[in-house]
């Protein structure tokens, strides 16, 4: 069977590319988990100063 440059390029590429999107999607997924993170315990800072200053200005009165 012969094979053609296409046919070779082909099967080493579709490896390749597989190998590729692996890493690129566990780098992704890694990068929305620290974001994620990031962002839960900012809105978590910000919703208890928020609570903390309600409670505050609660006893003034």
């Amino acid at each position: 069977m012969d094979m053609n440059g296409k046919k070779k390029f082909l099967i080493f590429a579709l490896p390749l590319v597989v190998a590729w999107s692996g890493l690129l999607g566990h780098f992704w997924s890694y990068t929305v988990c620290a974001l994620g993170k990031a962002v839960a315990a900012g809105l978590l800072l910000v919703f208890s100063k928020f609570l903390a200053g309600i409670t505050g200005v609660h006893f003034l009165f």
